[in-house]
C-alpha cells in the first residue's frame, strides 16, 4: 500500500474534522438538524480515521514479516 495515500487521507480527514468541531464550537448550527449532521460527520470521520490506521498497521506488520 502506498503509505503517501494513507497520510494524505489522514490528514485530510483530519482537516474536515477540524473545521466541522470549529463550526460546532462557534455556534455555526443554527438547527439542531445541523447539529446532528456535523455530529454524524465528525463521528464518521473518526471511524474513517480508525479503519485507515487498522489498515495501515496491518500493511506494516505484513511488510516486516
Amino acid at each position: 500500500m502506498d503509505y503517501k495515500i494513507i497520510e494524505v487521507l489522514l490528514y485530510e480527514f483530519n482537516d474536515r474534522m477540524e473545521m466541522l468541531s470549529k463550526a460546532l464550537t462557534q455556534g455555526n448550527c443554527p438547527t439542531i438538524e445541523e447539529y446532528r449532521y456535523i455530529c454524524g460527520q465528525l463521528r464518521g470521520l473518526e471511524a474513517a480515521c480508525g479503519i485507515v490506521k487498522d489498515l495501515q498497521q496491518k500493511q506494516e506488520e505484513n511488510f516486516y514479516e
